[in-house]
């Protein structure tokens, strides 16, 4: 089972069974001799460290890879399957010496990966998880052992990411291998190609030939619609939609799934029209993207898009919600803006507060009528102006200049999106469902 990463030349070899990454660190004629001979002490402190360290890496994969967390997903041999490969790692990042082998070694991975049917993402998130974990034990244990200064790794780590990321390439390129030919039920072939094409950027051969296996056009209409489902109530659908000139893909794995469709020459209008959301359902749905290398963006604009759904059974285009996607985008940057604009009511009673905001907010969806907004919280015109103006006193926006409204309205949205606790310094992530 796939399950490690480690930084240097990562390739995997084969042990007992188990997947191996290896470490091939720089040539010491490529970089200067202490950092080597640095790398190599601490590898070799790791090695002494036992399944402690090893434990450990398996616990990252877990906490940041959700398939590997998943009791039922994750492969039943993973501590022992990460126990080898970092074990094997560090050992070949003392000896580089047999190139050849690790690299067909790491090929293997990759083709048994897709035999297995895991999902060439969640194989590339827990690769490069251990990867980083495992270089990380590593400048700890320079720094906490006293082995030497960790600066000096600076002149190491390009190398060993270089490497790194070269061998992940090599597993995603025999996973699309096995994609391509390997597989030995049409279905099941099918099902591989369509998250290679979803998943991840392809070289132009595998995409033509993916094209010429799905029967679908290099350069047509596509979008992207992703299903969510809120157990226990919401179960994604069993089958794919029907909708007339449209020929739609899908794809599950767990509580969601992902639906290509070919548009041909209908409009997206006609995609969304033909999706429709049950009790515990919510869908996002991506900007028609031109040509099938687009799909890796048009899955992620739609995960996006189901990010900013506000209420189950709802559908949500990012074309028409674009404002919101780019705050979820950047939640850092969203959290800062919410921070600025609206921290200063936070001073005052929560009541007093929520009255404010929710005058700012209707205010504004009736296009800044105080008349329609009054009407509308059963109040006079004049108590909607004398909140408004308050509004500005405390905070010292003005809600004539556009661009404090744009602010305000921006925030406004921030809060909705992330929570309260991102007018206090903190997003609430736990509002915001994670992403594809």
């Amino acid at each position: 089972m796939h399950t490690n990463a480690v930084p240097g030349s990562v390739r995997p070899e084969r042990a007992r069974g188990h997947d191996v990454a290896v470490v091939g660190p720089p040539a010491a004629s490529a970089v200067e001799s202490s950092p080597v001979q640095l790398f190599h002490r601490a590898c070799r402190r790791l090695l002494g460290r036992g399944t402690g360290f090893t434990d450990a890496v398996v616990e990252k994969i877990r906490a940041e890879v959700p398939y590997y967390a998943d009791p039922v997903l994750a492969p039943a041999d993973l501590p022992r399957s990460v126990a080898t490969g970092v074990r094997h790692g560090l050992e070949a990042g003392l000896d580089p010496g047999s190139i050849a082998d690790i690299e067909r070694y790491t090929r293997e991975l990759g083709i048994r990966r897709a035999e297995e049917g895991r999902p060439l993402d969640e194989v590339m998130h827990a690769y490069r998880v251990a990867g980083s974990e495992v270089w990380g034990g590593i400048i700890r244990v320079v720094e906490r052992d006293g082995l030497g200064d960790t600066r000096q790794l600076v002149h190491v780590a390009e190398l060993v990411w270089k490497h790194n990321d070269r061998d992940a390439v090599l597993v995603a390129d025999a996973y699309r291998q096995v994609a391509k030919g390997v597989a030995s039920r049409h279905g099941e072939r099918v099902r591989l190609i369509l998250a290679a094409l979803l998943e991840s950027r392809n070289e132009p051969e595998f995409t033509r030939d993916a094209a010429a296996i799905l029967d679908l056009p290099l350069d047509g209409r596509f979008a992207v619609a992703v299903i969510g489902a809120t157990p226990p109530y919401g179960r994604v659908p069993e089958t794919v939609p029907e909708v007339r000139g449209i020929r739609i893909l899908r794809q599950t794995r767990g509580q969601r799934a992902v639906l290509l469709a070919h548009l041909g020459d209908r409009p997206l209008d006609a995609l969304v029209a033909g999706l429709a959301p049950a009790t515990g359902l919510r869908i996002g749905v991506s900007p028609v993207v031109q040509g099938l290398h687009g799909l890796p963006r048009a899955r992620d604009m739609a995960g996006l898009a189901l990010r900013t759904c506000r209420a189950e059974g709802e559908i949500a285009r990012l074309d028409s919600r674009l404002p919101d996607g780019l705050l979820l985008s950047r939640p850092d940057l969203s959290a800062e803006l919410t921070l600025q604009v609206l921290q200063p009511l936070y001073a005052l009673e929560p009541a007093d507060r929520e009255t404010l905001f929710e005058t700012l907010g209707v205010w504004i969806e009736k296009g800044g009528s105080a008349v329609q907004t009054a009407r509308h919280m059963l109040c006079h015109r004049n108590t909607v102006l004398n909140r408004l103006r308050r509004f500005e006193q405390i905070t010292g926006l003005e809600l004539s200049r556009p661009r404090d409204l744009v602010q305000l309205t921006l925030a406004l949205d921030a809060l909705r999106l992330l929570g309260p606790a991102s007018a206090l310094g903190a997003p609430d992530t736990s509002r915001t469902p994670p992403a594809l």
